[in-house]
């Protein structure tokens, strides 16, 4: 059994050298061929080596900040991390200092205006377009609000309270083409009205009219609230006198292009003045 055993070992290596021996003389003759071949399997398998390279490199980079060991690296890494809170803290401060300017310069205003109540609230809502002619603030019925009570900022006059809910209320501005407000030169003292223009095709400006034919209005004058409008209270600046130029027709009312000294592209907070004093009610 043994001999049948070594003997057959013995056939199978002798086979396999036989084959060998066939296949380097083969090769050697045929050299061309098997060079086209390598080449074929070498062209075909590039782009995979590529691939492979790139991805083990990602692989070794991804592993490599994960598992950093080194002191310094622990240390970049809290430094950046330190940074960047350091950044955000910054950004915040910012933020709050400006909100801080202008509700101070909003109370500074309103302590102005002897014989109201008043509260600051900031805007949540606004309507579409650039300037914005209607918007929400959060105080309402709960807080005092009533319709028609008068809102500005520390720059002037900004609208009328339009509707009330219980902790909201919405704002209709002076740059709306439905409002209106009674108005005065404030050099000349005449008296006239004040509408928005801002609907379709309009801009924030506001148009004077009803202004007596004599009026000496000029570009630049100060337009303010002549409070006989029981609105709004007298002397609240609405604007400044852009251009004159006199009405169509056979009227010889003096109209004017204002702007208004409220910047309405960047309003954030208003106050409302929700009451009169008995002091100023009498």
């Amino acid at each position: 059994m043994r001999e049948l055993f070594r003997s057959k070992i013995f056939i199978l290596l002798l086979a396999v050298l036989v084959v060998l021996a066939i296949l380097a003389i083969s090769t050697a003759g045929n050299r061309a061929a098997v060079s086209w071949a390598e080449d074929a399997v070498n062209t075909v398998a590039q782009p995979l080596q590529k691939f492979s390279v790139r991805a083990s490199n990602a692989i070794i980079n991804f592993f490599e900040r994960i598992f950093k060991t080194t002191e310094a690296d622990k240390e970049n890494e809290q430094l950046r991390v330190r940074l960047a809170q350091y950044e955000t803290m910054e950004s915040e401060l910012s933020s709050l200092r400006q909100e801080n300017e202008r509700l101070k310069a909003l109370l500074n205003y309103a302590d102005t205006l002897e014989g109201y109540s008043y509260l600051t609230a900031p805007i949540i809502g606004r309507s579409q377009g650039v300037w914005f002619s209607e918007f929400t603030v959060s105080a309402g019925r709960n807080q005092g609000v009533a319709e028609d009570m008068a809102v500005i900022t520390g720059l002037g006059l900004v609208g009328r309270v339009s509707t009330v809910s219980a902790n909201t209320c919405k704002i209709i501005g002076i740059i709306d083409a439905t409002s209106d407000v009674s108005v005065m030169v404030e050099r000349t003292r005449d008296y006239g009205f004040a509408r928005g223009k801002l609907e379709a095709g309009g801009d924030d400006t506001l148009e004077l009219y009803y202004l007596p034919a004599g009026s000496d209005l000029v570009p630049g004058d100060a337009i303010v609230t002549s409070g006989i409008d029981g609105v709004f209270p007298k002397g609240i600046p609405v604007g400044s006198v852009l251009e004159v130029s006199r009405a169509s027709g056979e009227q010889e009312d003096k109209n004017a292009l204002v702007r208004p000294t409220v910047d309405f592209l960047r309003l954030e907070e208003v106050i409302i003045l929700t009451e009169a004093t008995q002091e100023e009610a009498q």
